[in-house]
């Protein structure tokens, strides 16, 4: 019995890989956002101005954590700091969601005061998401870039080798399975002969 082998020749892997390689070069490229004349430049206004910070009619761990987040982000703008402030609105949306299912689950006093929690708190989240906006527009300009700092040919090569690895593994499954099909029908002509 002659089995097939798909791996036999890497002129074909060779060609699919630079293929490949291609057109990670072309999606990567044309990803890139242009500007254009026609984009407003227009500085984007706010729509409420603060004069002082929220306070949270219903005092919790996660609205104390949100509070200090946002001061110290306003203090030291880092990424760091940017990230404990999204973390900290994440918790308190959590507290949240679980008042709301509260809400949903209870009735009466219970009921009345989860939905009074809840509101307070979403009324809270709101205003510190704005504290927390304006204090990142003031400091856009100072925040190091969040971008990858690989040049597009390292990209695209970086991909290239990521795909021909993948290839290369799916090929090598492919192959051991069409291997072991073809053992297992051999073997059960055999048992029918």
């Amino acid at each position: 019995m002659k089995t097939i082998n798909l791996l036999s020749t890497t002129e074909n892997t060779t060609r699919f890989i630079l293929a490949a390689s291609i057109v990670c070069a072309l999606t990567f490229t044309a990803c890139e956002r242009k500007t254009t004349a026609e984009e407003s430049t227009a500085p984007v206004t706010p729509v409420t101005t603060l004069t002082a910070e929220p306070i949270a009619k219903t005092r919790t761990f996660e609205t104390a954590r949100l509070g200090g987040a946002i001061d110290r982000f306003e203090k030291t703008p880092t990424v760091e700091n940017q990230a404990s402030v999204k973390l900290a609105f994440a918790e308190l949306d959590g507290e949240i969601a679980e008042l709301e299912l509260r809400v949903a689950k209870t009735n009466g006093n219970a009921r009345a005061e989860a939905a009074a929690k809840s509101a307070n708190l979403k009324k809270y989240r709101d205003a510190e998401m704005v504290r927390f906006t304006k204090a990142r527009i003031g400091t856009a300009f100072e925040m190091p870039p969040l971008t990858d700092s690989r040049s597009g040919a390292q990209k695209v090569k970086n991909t290239a080798v990521k795909v021909g690895d993948t290839i290369e593994d799916g090929a090598e499954k492919v192959g051991k399975t069409l291997e072991k099909g073809a053992k297992n029908t051999g073997e059960a002509i055999k048992e029918a002969t």
